[in-house]
């Protein structure tokens, strides 16, 4: 069988299957409207339960999932809070002193290949 890419990870489909949406998988929920402290003390305090970089990166890759919803401006902060810098691509364009002539007709094959 082939395997179908979802977009879904086998987490969030199994997470789906037990949860009603009422009730979470972990105890630990967040409240609602509170100021920004809040959130960051809550981020901290998942950042320091993360043994090592594996659970580091799928935690990271799993919390911005929504970042594309994310506005301009708070897109901009995280990218310097990254240190993400562009690409650089550099192409070299290699000039030979040849000159081309202007006489651009195809050149016939007067020789007999047989």
């Amino acid at each position: 069988m082939e395997k179908v890419e979802t977009g879904c990870s086998d987490m969030e489909i199994i997470i789906d299957m037990l949860c009603d949406g009422t009730n979470n998988v972990h105890e630990d929920l967040l409240e609602e409207n509170q100021p920004p402290a809040y959130y960051e003390g809550k981020a901290l305090n998942i950042l320091q339960q993360l043994k090592t970089n594996d659970d580091y990166f799928y935690f990271l890759k799993t919390i911005l999932k929504n970042y594309p919803s994310l506005e301009e401006s708070q897109k901009k902060e995280i990218i310097k809070g990254l240190d993400i810098k562009p690409e650089v691509i550099v192409k070299e364009k290699l000039v030979s002193g040849k000159k081309k002539s202007k006489n651009n007709k195809p050149k016939l094959n007067n020789y007999d290949d047989y």
